[in-house]
């Protein structure tokens, strides 16, 4: 049961993906007058991939999800639609109702007054921004020369790698942006820190704040490694779903060449395709929107897939504070909730006051490997009282109230 006079966040199972309603009375210091607010973050999950074990992906996970969303709004319109980054587990969701589910009539029923796109998702961005034009450019480049080898290779094709390369996606990705951009382009703003949010939101007395990303995103992205075919030829990986082991010792190399080096070959030649579509990942998940909410005292933080390069610069440029809640961050991989000093300044061992501190993690298992991560799950329950999308598979959402 929801209480009246609380807040709520309705954290969405959608497997491996995030899809986040938070409902907030919103009082108008001015005339006394309560609204009810809503504010959505994302609706995605991983996409679908053949043949590699049963994964996040689940296209038949939206048709509910978005049907409960649409109930809660009982046709008014959204307040905010919140989209953090342009990762399909996180965007695909309301562009796959439009187009595979009419009979929920999207169209007609989901109107938004206001939009948040990361600032890097602005039609103009790259060119304002060469650095990160350059960086981008590389990211694209390398993404078609990793599709192409392992169309070319597919024994290297194994489970992980194609899951993030279907994430990854940089055309299906673009169809889900453009619909976004679509849903209210006068009210929609490309945010990013230290921007000025004033016309930007609804809210009167709820205080939204943006932690992250940096308006130049060029620092989020990291070097290659050189993915050079050379003359050796390819030794298949294995493709068990939980396994990526180098081949077998007595895999034959070719003539005068010594098997340990050409082990150590084939390991670091696979280490250039999964090293370089990891930072691919990586430079999208750190430009995800990192913002907070404050109502009545309490303060909550959405995080989006925020990496440890993120929170270090939001560490850097001082804007982390102690937390109530938290939205874990990147579905409760080790780099989504850093450990040490950034986890001490939002989750202090001692709390700042007297309210009870909760956390929440959208996530599944056997999407990627050690995704959830069970020794940060321990550090989150050890400051908050953790929650799951996997505490109960087979519930549609679960609901977290702070009241006020």
């Amino acid at each position: 049961m929801i209480v009246a006079d609380a807040l709520t966040i309705r954290v969405y199972n959608v497997r491996f993906g995030d899809a986040i309603l938070i409902t907030v009375p919103d009082n108008n210091p001015r005339d006394g007058v309560t609204t009810k607010r809503r504010i959505l973050i994302d609706v995605g999950n991983a996409p679908k991939v053949a043949g590699t074990g049963e994964g996040g992906e689940d296209d038949g996970v939206f048709e509910p999800v978005i049907a409960d969303i649409l109930d809660e709004l009982d046709r008014d319109p959204l307040d905010l639609y919140v989209v953090t980054h342009e990762h399909l587990d996180h965007v695909q969701g309301l562009f796959y109702a439009s187009t595979k589910l009419p009979q929920l009539e999207l169209s007609d029923r989901f109107k938004v007054n206001y939009v948040w796109m990361t600032g890097s998702s602005h039609p103009d961005y790259y060119d304002s921004h060469p650095e990160a034009e350059k960086q981008k450019l590389a990211y694209v480049a390398m993404y078609s020369r990793i599709a192409a080898f392992l169309q070319k290779n597919t024994a290297f094709a194994s489970h992980g790698l194609l899951e993030l390369m279907a994430n990854n996606d940089p055309t299906k990705t673009k169809q889900c942006v453009d619909f976004v951009r679509g849903l209210n382009p006068a009210k929609t703003a490309y945010v990013h820190r230290g921007m000025n949010l004033r016309g930007k939101h609804p809210f009167k007395e709820a205080k939204l704040s943006i932690w992250a990303p940096e308006e130049d995103t060029s620092d989020y992205y990291g070097r290659f490694q050189s993915l050079d075919e050379g003359s050796v030829p390819l030794v298949p990986l294995s493709n068990t779903p939980t396994t990526n082991k180098r081949p077998p010792a007595s895999s034959t190399p070719p003539p005068g060449v010594d098997i340990g080096a050409y082990l150590r070959l084939i390991d670091a030649r696979r280490g250039g395709i999964a090293d370089n579509l990891l930072a691919i990942d990586k430079a999208a998940n750190n430009t995800s929107i990192v913002f907070s909410l404050e109502w009545r005292g309490w303060r909550l933080l959405f995080s989006g897939d925020a990496e440890v390069r993120s929170w270090k610069t939001m560490t850097r440029e001082g804007v982390l504070k102690p937390v109530h809640f938290l939205k874990v961050a990147h579905h409760g991989s080790h780099n989504g909730t850093p450990a040490d000093e950034i986890f001490d300044a939002i989750l202090p061992e001692e709390p700042e006051d007297e309210r009870k501190r909760k956390a929440a993690i959208s996530t599944w298992t056997e999407t990627y490997s050690g995704i959830p991560h069970p020794p940060t799950n321990a550090r989150l329950a050890a400051r908050a009282e953790l929650h799951s999308t996997l505490d109960d598979p087979t519930a549609l959402h679960i609901d977290l109230e702070f009241k006020g």
